[in-house]
């Protein structure tokens, strides 16, 4: 096997929350209140449901072939040349979307933190780290991130308790004015974030209870759902309408803090969840485009892959995307109708074919 290490089902969930949440939280708390307004809130609770159904169809699937990944087990079921397709469809998925998080990691550092500072700088440095804890191994991987998350969302929750004194409840009112359509609108641009349990089919064979996939993966989801919610209320009782024109509304969030002259601005504590948060979700990524790339071409080993697809990487994040502003219009735009189908969708219509044909593929 290319891969010998085994993760618990506590580090796969805890994957699934670094792989959904620091990237949602800084962008789609603006983007959804353009669609919901006052009523982002209930479409972050829509749409939760919504990973939790595409989460289940993943884990549902993967557990039907419980010691192989997407890549080796689409073949069982559609044969061997669309098989093969498939296989390299989630490859260029997953390095598609990481060259997007890449560069977007990069903007937000250069555009509100260090604007002096080359954007290769950023983006070297992170693949840099990223290429290093691969090459270790999952099981490495899950190890730090377990060390990394309870950071992040420590700090992401003290964010939302110091932020308490500047809500107002009221600029969450009135509740449905324009009824739910747009509640149901605000669901399509997140739904491309909460899909990305995707990466679990990748991952379901290195867990040591892979039959215990569903219940991981809905762990994972309830809780970036739980924080995903916090924020977008948090965000939506500080800045009401102006929520809509904040490309990054948690950062601004954090500089409105201000307890009694002792904490001022706590830029630091966003630019550390972005930091820790950004690099295990290049990880996953990046991991599962070498691992699937390493079964695609039946070699015995993904390392030899990982410096190749590293750099990869990196000039496809500085050649494909633009600026802030460009990669927001990516989202609303591109990204959703183009990768919902393959995060969500297509899991969906292979585990259908599975049930139709009876394929197991045993395993644990």
């Amino acid at each position: 096997m290319l891969e010998d290490g085994k993760i618990s089902g506590r580090q796969a969930a805890f994957l699934i929350i670094s792989t959904i949440l620091p990237t949602s939280i800084m962008l789609l708390p603006g983007i959804i209140y353009q669609e919901a307004a006052q009523d982002s809130w209930m479409s972050i609770i829509l749409v939760t449901f919504f990973g939790m159904a595409a989460g289940l169809v993943i884990a549902a699937l993967g557990m039907r072939f419980p010691d192989k990944t997407i890549v080796q087990y689409a073949g069982l079921l559609t044969g061997r040349v669309l098989g093969k397709a498939i296989g390299l469809l989630y490859i260029v998925f997953f390095i598609y979307i990481n060259t997007f998080v890449i560069r977007q990691f990069g903007e937000l550092l250069v555009t509100m933190f260090m604007p002096e500072t080359p954007l290769l700088v950023f983006l070297i440095g992170l693949m840099m780290a990223s290429a290093y804890s691969i090459r270790c191994g999952l099981e490495v991987l899950a190890r730090v991130n377990e060390i990394v998350l309870p950071v992040v969302l420590g700090l992401l929750l003290l964010i939302v308790l110091l932020i308490i004194p500047e809500m107002q409840a009221q600029k969450l009112t009135p509740v449905l004015e324009k009824g739910i359509v747009p509640v149901l609108r605000g669901i399509y641009y997140p739904a491309l974030f909460f899909a990305e349990t995707a990466v679990m089919l990748m991952i379901i064979p290195f867990l040591n209870r892979p039959r215990k996939a569903g219940g991981i993966i809905l762990k994972g989801i309830v809780t970036v759902g739980l924080f995903q919610l916090l924020t977008m209320l948090a965000t939506i009782m500080v800045f009401g309408p102006r929520t809509a024109r904040i490309q990054f509304p948690v950062l601004i969030l954090a500089r409105q803090i201000s307890i009694a002259e002792l904490i001022e601005r706590a830029e630091p504590f966003v630019m550390l969840i972005w930091v820790l948060g950004g690099f295990v979700k290049v990880a996953v990524f990046y991991y599962c485009a070498v691992l699937g790339t390493a079964q695609l071409l039946n070699l015995k080993d993904y390392k030899s892959l990982v410096l190749p697809t590293g750099v990869l990487l990196t000039v496809l994040s500085v050649l494909l995307w633009g600026d802030v502003l460009e990669l927001t219009r990516q989202i609303t735009k591109l990204l959703p109708p183009v990768f919902i189908p393959i995060e969500a969708g297509l899991p969906l219509l292979l585990l259908v074919l599975a049930r139709l044909r009876g394929n197991r593929g045993g395993g644990r």
